[in-house]
């Protein structure tokens, strides 16, 4: 089971995936909901940057999730 992070009412829900360079895709999603069972509201299929640990690929998930979640308050 993917790890769940609450904000301000939202969920946010990392896909990360490690490609064949060993370097890390972060894909995500941000749901509704403290516990993602609400509607989907943003989804990245397609990794924009590649990380180089799954730390660093979480850390870019988080800040650019809580950074859309506060611009597009539902």
């Amino acid at each position: 089971m993917s790890q769940i992070f609450p904000y301000r009412g939202n969920a946010v829900i990392p896909e990360i995936k490690k490609l064949d360079n060993g370097k890390f895709m972060a894909c995500f999603v941000i749901h509704e909901g403290k516990d993602g069972s609400g509607k989907l509201r943003y989804q990245r299929k397609a990794p924009t940057n590649e990380f180089d640990t799954e730390d660093e690929a979480i850390a870019y998930i988080l800040d650019f999730s809580g950074d859309w979640i506060d611009e597009n308050p539902m």
